[in-house]
């Protein structure tokens, strides 16, 4: 997280965006990176597998949404890498005052700046390919590089920080200069939404539960602790550079030392550019690295074409993977600049976050399948038997409190009988499932006519107010709906606590987030988007290799997968009354059917 985010971000955000509220944005963008955080090391606990958020989604909640994460991952490493490129080159331009961008003017003339930068920066491309190409040959960046990197990252943090309150000036927040919020309280949030890459780089320590030697307490406590030191550096570091200088001096490519130019400090200039470089290359080199081995996994499982799935003999890496990479990466940073880039990078994360948020709620109500529990779960009554009999058959038998508890998962506590008219004829964990849906459609609806009509509210308007009310009745009323339900944590070593209330105000801090984004922002994403679900319905549906031995993940997964069929179906294994609309359905909000996956580990009757 301590990288390219502080030299990336801070003088995008300070002057275009939030002004010195930028100090606000790290800690509203911390607060909800911790509510995801903690998710994430619910995930961590329940598949203590090394891995992202693709693995764990691919094996808990099914193949499509596991490729839409990973689309995203996609996104994220690709633009990633393009904003840390053009970051890197506007600290050498400004090393050299800026000849690089004057030069490049000159020769090709400015761009569209609403779709494209100002300029194309060929250095940022050429910085990519290098780096593309030095990764192909092998170069690694060892342990202790990495370490002496870090320790150059925290030192040039303490130097702005202890410089900045130096020559602090009180004026640059006074009314003179815009105050503390120019932009108002939406550049506050939209600011956050942007700031959220600077805290990209946490689910790391989720997925690193394999190899941690307590993860029940010491991921938890990792996160959280990481989380609050950085965001603590960020706002430092933000309040220090918008003290410094006024808003409209700042130069988002370089901030920080052209900050410190101004004050005629250029020996501080130089020395926080070396550091900003030393800082960004080890996170353009960790973008480049990941990007082809999430391509390479996605290839493997048949979700992408089979061409990403080789590795070279030679070097032990998947050149064809690195090529593109490095080419999309390259022409990205030549095309758009730092904002775009990071807007961009932000949405798709925030919707990763989203949908881990809303898995973790979605599998605590799941009940786990029959055969799991096959030797010790109660008898059940025939399929001609109505629920209500199920419900009383199952509460009847106890064998202890752990059976209790899986054979009530999904089924609505005893206080809440009296719903069993309405919600008690689904099956178990079906109407959590359709409310989490419910529960984010609700939450964008919201959160984007509170975006488009807040000035028509503050005229006092009554058709604003009416459908607030509406909305956060049924909100609320979702929520009703799932705390209703019983849940399962058996074999949880981290749990998540308050479900479902603290995923839910995760994934709707993450909607509020993502509505604050620019409309330009939505556009490009919604395109990225278009192209992943062409490419998952043309191609990744028909070669899944979700129910095969040979996936990268059936040591994960049972034996007994159902085949493949066309269009990504499985093979009718039911008495076929569920018709393939309701199928779909019931996949598209999470949940299993007879014919999906079977449970992570089942044991073989002697």
């Amino acid at each position: 997280m301590v990288g390219a985010g502080i030299y990336v971000l801070t003088g995008t955000v300070a002057k275009e965006i939030a002004g010195p509220g930028i100090i606000l944005s790290f800690l509203l963008a911390g607060f909800v990176s911790m509510l995801a955080a903690i998710c994430y090391a619910e995930f961590g606990s329940r598949i203590p597998k090394a891995g992202s958020a693709y693995v764990y989604t691919y094996v808990s909640i099914g193949e499509f949404w596991a490729f839409v994460i990973g689309w995203n991952i996609i996104l994220e490493h690709m633009l990633g890498a393009a904003s840390v490129a053009r970051a890197w080159s506007g600290y050498i331009d400004s090393m050299l005052d800026g000849i690089i961008a004057n030069t490049t003017k000159t020769i090709t003339g400015e761009m569209h700046d609403q779709l494209f930068a100002k300029y194309p920066d060929v250095l940022a491309f050429i910085v990519c390919l290098v780096y593309a190409a030095a990764l192909a040959i092998g170069v690694k960046a060892t342990a202790v590089f990495n370490g002496i990197l870090t320790l150059v990252n925290i030192a040039v943090m303490t130097l702005v920080v202890v410089l900045g309150f130096w020559y602090a000036n009180p004026k640059n927040w006074s009314d003179q200069e815009g105050g503390f919020l120019p932009y108002g309280v939406g550049g506050v949030i939209a600011g956050a939404a942007t700031c959220f890459y600077a805290f990209v780089g946490f689910d790391s320590i989720a997925t690193s539960s394999e190899e941690a030697k307590n993860p029940t307490t010491s991921i938890p406590i990792a996160t959280m602790l990481s989380l609050v030191v950085v965001t603590v550096g960020y706002i430092l570091v933000s309040a220090a550079l918008t003290l410094m200088i006024p808003i409209r001096e700042i130069n988002p490519a370089a901030s920080l030392p052209d900050a410190f130019g101004e004050l005629n400090l250029h020996w501080a200039k130089y020395a926080i550019s070396i550091g900003a470089l030393c800082g960004m290359t080890t996170t353009l080199v960790g973008s480049l690295f990941a990007l082809p081995r999430c391509l390479y996994a996605m290839a493997s499982d048949g979700l992408l074409f089979s061409c990403f799935g080789k590795v070279n003999t030679k070097t032990q890496v998947p050149l064809l993977n690195l090529v593109v990479a490095g080419l999309f990466s390259a022409i990205l940073a030549l095309l758009f600049d730092l904002e775009k880039l990071v807007e961009f990078m932000s949405i798709g994360t925030l919707l990763a976050y989203t949908i881990v948020s809303a898995s973790v709620i979605i599998l605590r109500y799941r009940p786990p399948q029959v055969p799991e529990f096959g030797a010790y779960a109660p008898d059940t009554p025939d399929d001609d038997e109505d629920e209500v009999s199920s419900q009383s058959s199952i509460d009847t038998a106890s064998p202890t409190s752990d059976l209790i508890e899986v054979a009530l998962a999904g089924r609505l506590k005893p206080q809440f009988r009296w719903l069993e008219p309405i919600l008690g004829k689904y099956e178990p964990g079906s109407a959590v499932s359709a409310a989490v849906l419910l529960f984010t459609v609700l939450s964008f609806c919201l959160s984007f006519h509170l975006e488009v009509s807040r000035e028509i509210m503050y005229q006092g308007t009554w058709w604003p107010l009416c459908l607030y009310g509406f909305l956060i009745f049924c909100i609320v009323a979702c929520l009703l709906v799932i705390a209703v339900h019983n849940q399962n944590t058996r074999g949880l070593n981290f749990k998540v606590p308050l479900v479902p209330f603290l995923p839910a105000l995760s994934i709707f801090c993450n909607i509020v987030l993502m509505v604050h984004l620019s409309a330009l922002t939505w556009i490009r994403f919604f395109i990225w988007v278009v192209i992943g679900m062409l490419v998952y319905f043309l191609y990744g549906i028909h070669h899944s290799k979700e129910g095969e031995v040979c996936s990268s993940y059936a040591m994960l997964l049972s034996s007994s997968e159902a085949s493949k069929c066309h269009w990504g179906t499985t093979s009718e294994q039911t008495d076929g009354r569920m018709t393939s609309a309701h199928k779909a359905f019931q996949r598209l909000i999470g949940k299993k059917i007879a014919e999906d996956k079977k449970p992570i580990f089942q044991e073989e009757e002697p």
